[in-house]
């Protein structure tokens, strides 16, 4: 550093502290007064600016927090990402508030209002009846000091805390629904575009699946739309009957155990009696393995045993059962291999034994191979492709109204 910036900053610094208390805030209040962002004829200060600065690092903390990973807001990076955000932020904030008016989209009916008013104050009173009851059910607060702990949770939470500004958080919202569907009313999907992007979906599905047909099974446990379904795959549903509480502890307290021997000790006895928690826990199901395997040979449809015995929540809801085949990595060994043992459709299998319990399997149906169709996933298909034309109509319309107003920024006032 030159001597003479040296000198400059000695003679600032003894300035400083030869000066009033008071004029140290007065001068920080002017600093923080002074404008860094001029557009669409708004001014936004400096203080302004580092308020949102500081909001959007205090919320990648806690987003990068919850992901257990770390987030260091003195990086550079991480100073100069919150700063962009903050002033790109603002300037089309100010913008669409704007081209709001404009259109006079932030002016409402009675009808409404009313409307508005009402779900206002129904929101209001859930999140305060709520926040209330989770977090203040134990205080001793009372009367304005509990009012107070309860709205100042509300702001930090909802982004309000009076019922007048909730109003206007959902006249806020309505406003940009009304300038949003203004922008977008002639965006659509043409049929064109449909088929184009629903072969495409067909020709990757069915390169992906091709190659490895597990993957498809994946799919559509994790959602996913299939667009190709290869060979081999069938749906089958269960009846899981699972370990009590009680055995299940006993079995996870063992296996804990022999997860923390030391390497080259002798796990043989650790083994034994998990072997013998394992029996004992079958034999304490099979009561019911017993009453199903009666029904069953009753006749009894195996819908109504799902309904009456089955322990596997994943199985509630489920109309077509899971897809197996010889290949599936979802399941586990046990239940895969006595799926596709099963010989004919509306088979049913034997008590089987797993990790999670004892299974009762039927062979529901076949997947047939091949394109699933359009008309399949036509609504779903062109739902999805209009929302992602909106959502770039909306982003090239916005960017041009930026660039139109021309905003001025003194960014090296942020950096004082």
């Amino acid at each position: 550093m030159h001597k003479r910036v040296i000198l400059a900053l000695v003679l600032v610094f003894a300035l400083m502290m030869s000066t009033s208390c008071s004029l140290i805030i007065k001068d920080e209040a002017v600093d923080m007064a002074t404008p860094v962002i001029e557009v669409a004829g708004q001014t936004v200060t400096k203080g302004e600016v580092k308020s949102l600065i500081e909001d959007i690092h205090d919320y990648n903390e806690q987003m990068y927090s919850y992901y257990g990973m770390a987030y260091d807001r003195t990086s550079d990076s991480a100073i100069a990402d919150a700063k962009e955000q903050a002033i790109q932020g603002l300037i089309e904030s100010i913008v669409v508030d704007a081209k709001m008016t404009e259109y006079g989209f932030d002016s409402f009916t009675e009808e409404e209002m009313a409307e508005i008013e009402a779900t206002a104050k129904e929101d209001y009173d859930l999140y305060y009846d709520t926040i209330k009851n989770f977090y203040f059910s134990g205080t001793e607060l009372t009367g304005e000091e509990l009012e107070a702990a309860i709205q100042a949770e509300m702001l930090n939470m909802v982004g309000y805390n009076t019922l007048e500004n909730a109003v206007e958080q959902i006249k806020y919202t309505k406003s940009q629904e009304k300038l949003v569907a203004e922008l977008n009313k002639d965006v659509a999907v043409s049929e064109e575009e449909l088929t184009t992007e629903y072969n495409a979906r067909v020709d990757s599905a069915k390169a992906s699946y091709t190659a490895a047909a597990y993957t498809y099974g994946t799919a559509i446990v994790n959602g996913e739309m299939p667009y190709y379904a290869p060979e081999g795959y069938r749906n089958v549903k269960h009846i899981l009957l699972q370990f009590t509480a009680e055995d299940q502890t006993a079995i996870s307290e063992i296996e804990t155990a022999i997860a923390n021997l030391a390497a080259g000790e002798d796990a043989t006895e650790l083994n034994d009696k998990l072997a013998a928690a394992r029996e004992q826990a079958y034999a304490n199901l099979q009561p019911k393995v017993d009453e199903i395997t009666a029904k069953l040979a009753e006749g009894i449809d195996f819908e109504t045993l799902i309904a009456e015995y089955n322990e596997d929540p994943g199985m509630n809801g489920e109309t077509e059962g899971y897809p197996v085949c010889s290949t599936s990595v979802d399941w586990v060994v046990e239940f895969k291999d006595a799926s596709m043992a099963l010989a004919n459709v509306g088979d049913v299998s034997g008590a089987v034994r797993s990790e999670y319990g004892i299974h009762f399997i039927k062979y529901q149906s076949d997947i047939a191979s091949g394109e699933i169709g359009l008309e399949t996933v036509r609504e779903a298909l062109t739902a999805e492709l209009l929302s992602a034309k909106e959502s770039s109509n909306v982003d090239t319309i916005l960017a041009q109204w930026v660039e139109e107003a021309n905003a001025k920024v003194n960014e090296k006032e942020l950096n004082k």
